[in-house]
């Protein structure tokens, strides 16, 4: 893979324990494409004759915080040796106390998505699996389109979770709701980012390699729960700060939306819906 400098702008920790819960509702959709993905393990080995009680090797790319393991493991089939990647030192070993808390087999590789034909690579097994949680849209085109040749090449199925499609419907609207919000998705763009375009690159260079692909919406909704009020006050406050990056003229307009929107969230009326979707990617089976 070609190398990429890490990302300027780290995921922060705080932000993904905030999110968790809106993500572990939205991947509740994401269980036709988990059945898929046993279905073609099993078609699998009995082609091969691959005994089933062989651990799943699962790579998780930019595993953060670990919330993806601790989801996706209790959705998958036997044994598992979850080898958690990530460039951030702090969030990977955060990833690694948790899931051996949990009893995981799980090996940390402090790395980036550029290093996932050397883990492969180091980790040979009959069932094998890539995933990434709210990753790809943080990625450009060319390191997706480098993801998809590593799978293709390794003939390794893939579980992209939760990218963000640039969906984002408030309720009740308001007047500036385009100019801040059109101001962020531009800002999700800057440099070669893939963005909200993410989810389509990884569909179109996943069947240009020859995997079969699905892609499922997995949105949240985010209304009246109890993690709600929190969650929407750093999702708006991060929209108007990027939305001010990216547009300085908007400066003044960007910080009388964000007050109308977090008085919306203190008297509870605020509801969001925000795009996301699962792309799963599978080898075809010979």
């Amino acid at each position: 893979m070609t190398h990429h400098p890490v990302p300027d702008r780290p995921v922060a920790g705080d932000w993904l324990a905030l999110r968790e819960p809106a993500d572990a509702a939205a991947r509740e959709h994401s269980a036709p494409l988990i059945t898929r993905l046993v279905q073609h393990w099993e078609e699998r080995a009995g082609t091969a004759g691959t005994p089933g009680e062989e651990p799943v090797v699962v790579v998780d790319l930019g595993a953060g915080t670990g919330a993806n393991r601790a989801w996706l493991s209790r959705h998958l089939p036997g044994p598992q040796r979850w080898i958690l990647l990530d460039h951030d030192r702090e969030l990977l070993e955060q990833a690694v106390a948790a899931a051996r808390a949990d009893g995981a087999d799980v090996e940390p590789v402090l790395a980036g998505v550029e290093d996932l034909g050397r883990v492969l690579a180091e980790h040979p097994a009959a069932r094998r699996l890539v995933t990434c949680s709210a990753l790809l849209d943080l990625l450009t085109g060319e390191q997706i389109r480098d993801l998809a040749r590593e799978l293709a090449e390794q003939d390794v199925p893939a579980l992209l979770a939760l990218t963000v499609d640039g969906e984002v419907l408030l309720d009740p609207p308001h007047h500036l709701d385009p100019s801040v919000l059109g101001a962020f998705e531009d800002h999700q763009h800057r440099g070669e980012l893939a963005g909200t375009d993410a989810v389509r690159l990884a569909a179109e260079a996943l069947r240009e390699r020859g995997m079969v692909v699905d892609v499922t919406p997995t949105p949240w909704w985010v209304s009246d729960q109890a993690w709600a009020r929190p969650l929407l006050e750093r999702f708006l406050a991060d929209r108007a700060d990027a939305a001010v990056e990216h547009r300085p003229d908007l400066t003044a307009e960007a910080h009388a939306w964000l007050r109308t929107r977090l008085v919306d969230c203190a008297r509870g009326r605020l509801r969001a819906t925000v795009g996301h979707a699962d792309v799963l990617g599978l080898p075809s089976v010979s």
